[in-house]
């Protein structure tokens, strides 16, 4: 069965002055593989055309930079510290509801939404009434039933959340304005800000007619409204879909694309029919494993099979909606797998250097003046990085501690061997990052840990030097105990939100070996095998939503993403891995919650 993205290439390889043309694809690995597949129909030399991200599209028209996250999450909280009556937090304490208020101002700004309104208090209805007439008759609904409850009753929670959202618009607008005096914007803003002036922001380089927006899904208001602005002069939109789910209206994957069948601008570019793909044979095969550990161990010996009868490594396609089981999965691999790509985000709060760091951080908070507690140190004398520098130094220290029952270890039996020794069980003199970074380098130069363990540390320490700059964050062993102790436990509860929150990109070869994908990044990408894991309620897609301070009804009111939307979105990726695929092996976990399910 023939790729979406090979079809294209073929079908585009017939129109004239190929090399002028634009593709806008919503990942970078569609472009990938769609370049590749352009160079498979072309015989002769010529220009390729130009490949471009949705992202870097939009980015184009801004001349402003996008920090990273910690950067904007630390701006925000120096505005929130000025600009509201809720000063007495420290940033750790901060940093999750920041991260929350940030992935909201994103939202409200990609769907164009008007924020004053949105967060003001519209308990009085009759200005419902006057100020919101562009609201439909639902939408105000949707607010009614929300503020209406607030005139029967205001208990303690309510009066709390009414002196937060009093001061969301104020800061929402204090933090745009500092962000634009430093010529800076978070994503949301570039987007908003593209959107609103689109018709003045062309640059010159993009042609409307030559323009080809391909395998887009569900779109924000704002890239609705930049796109329809090229379509409407000529750009082109190349939908990837299958009538099995745009033509049922019970089908909710098609959701989005029966929504802008609708569409004053998109409706003239779809055609008269959807490939039926579904309607030809596929092998599908379901299995179930006890916990995640066994579904990864079960997709080893099925892969293993399969690759005995003939299967193809790179027509074949692992998805993991669950992060965790990546580890697995690459350790459950069968050995003929010389060469395989991952493409997803791994969160340092997975790795073994969390752990440690942990233990670190931990083991300093209880150390008593030259002993160190033994709920620490066993831990740490027992993990896989402090024995991979000295097994049996290890073994032998475990023993002894638990054969004699010491509950203080003294700091001079811990740190007179090995320099890693040394460094985790000596003084942080010269502050808590350093001690951390010199720890982490010390286990990145030993030679018995793998080149992916190195990996991890290096993305530790990038983070720890990142914490330096922007934070200015450094903690040095002080005369006030207590005071020393405070600052290490609220270093240790921002650490355990930023390495969890930060991804570790993997970097390999994509178009060669097995493909290793998360499911976001399988949009556009057709495989003859596809093997799908975590097919569990909650696992795909996730429960719920992240948090957010916007209300349910609030985000129904102004079409902000609710868990409607998030499952429609879901629905859809999941078909679309399947549409094209002969085999597809689909695993999940028989173990029952706790509610029997």
């Amino acid at each position: 069965m023939e790729s979406f993205l090979k079809e294209l290439a073929r079908k585009v390889f017939a129109e004239p002055q190929l090399e002028q043309l634009t593709f806008v694809f919503p990942n970078r690995r569609a472009s990938l593989y769609f370049r590749k597949h352009l160079a498979e129909v072309i015989a002769k030399p010529v220009f390729t055309p130009t490949l471009i991200t949705i992202e870097d599209f939009i980015a184009s028209f801004s001349t402003h930079k996008i920090p990273d996250k910690l950067e904007l999450i630390h701006r925000l909280y120096q505005v929130h510290k000025v600009e509201t009556d809720f000063t007495s937090e420290s940033f750790d304490q901060f940093y999750f509801y920041g991260d929350m208020l940030l992935r909201d101002f994103n939202e409200i700004d990609k769907y164009l939404v008007n924020a004053e309104h949105l967060f003001r208090d519209l308990r009085n209805q009759k200005e419902l009434d006057i100020s919101f007439d562009y609201l439909t008759d639902e939408q105000k609904k949707f607010l009614l039933d929300f503020w209406k409850d607030f005139d029967q009753d205001i208990s303690g929670n309510k009066q709390k959340f009414l002196e937060v959202w009093s001061q969301l618009f104020h800061l929402y607008s204090t933090y745009r304005q500092q962000l634009l005096q430093d010529g800076l914007s978070y994503e949301g803003m570039v987007h908003r800000h593209v959107a609103e002036n689109i018709t003045t922001l062309v640059p010159a380089q993009y042609n409307p007619t030559q323009l080809r927006f391909v395998g887009f899904n569900a779109l924000t208001k704002a890239e609705e409204k930049i796109l329809s602005h090229f379509v409407e002069r000529g750009a082109q939109m190349i939908w990837d879909g299958d009538e099995y789910y745009v033509n049922n209206n019970a089908q909710e994957a098609g959701e989005f694309f029966r929504e802008y069948q609708r569409h004053s601008i998109f409706k003239q570019t779809f055609t008269d029919t959807f490939p039926s793909n579904f309607r030809k044979p596929k092998s599908l095969k379901v299995f179930g494993a006890a916990q995640p550990i066994g579904q990864a161990k079960l997709m080893g010996q099925i892969l293993q099979e399969e690759l005995d009868k003939g299967l193809v490594p790179e027509d074949t396609l692992i998805v993991l909606p669950d992060e965790k089981l990546l580890m697995p999965v690459l350790y459950g691999l069968p050995k003929k797998v010389e060469k395989l790509n991952v493409t997803m985000g791994y969160s340092l709060g997975n790795t073994s250097f969390f752990n440690l760091m942990e233990l670190l951080v931990e083991l300093q908070i209880s150390k008593r003046k030259e002993y160190f507690n033994h709920r620490q140190v066993l831990p740490l004398l027992a993990h896989p990085y402090v024995i991979a520098a000295d097994p049996v130094l290890a073994n032998n220290r475990r023993r002894e501690i638990q054969k004699n029952n010491w509950v203080k270890i003294p700091q001079s039996y811990l740190a007179d061997t090995l320099p890693l020794y040394q460094l985790i069980f000596g003084d942080i003199t010269e502050g808590l990052l350093v001690y951390l970074q010199g720890v982490l380098k010390e286990i990145g130069a030993l030679e018995s840990i793998l080149d992916l363990d190195r990996e991890f540390a290096f993305q530790f320490i990038k983070l720890l030097n990142r914490v330096q700059d922007i934070v200015g964050l450094e903690i040095a062993d002080v005369a006030d105990r207590k005071e020393f102790v405070k600052s290490l436990k609220s270093f240790l509860r921002l650490l355990r939100q930023l390495a969890r929150a930060e991804k570790i990109p993997f970097s390999g070869e994509p178009l060669r070996g097995l493909q290793i994908m998360g499911a976001l990044e399988t949009r556009n990408l057709d495989y003859k095998n596809v093997f799908v894991l975590s097919l569990n309620e909650g696992a795909f897609p996730s429960f719920g939503g992240k948090g957010s301070y916007i209300p349910f009804n609030i985000r129904k009111a102004y079409t902000l993403p609710t868990v409607e939307h998030q499952d429609a979105m879901y629905a859809y990726l999941f078909y679309r891995m399947l549409q094209r695929a002969e085999n597809v092996f689909l695993f999940y976990n028989t173990e029952t919650d706790q509610l029997g399910q």
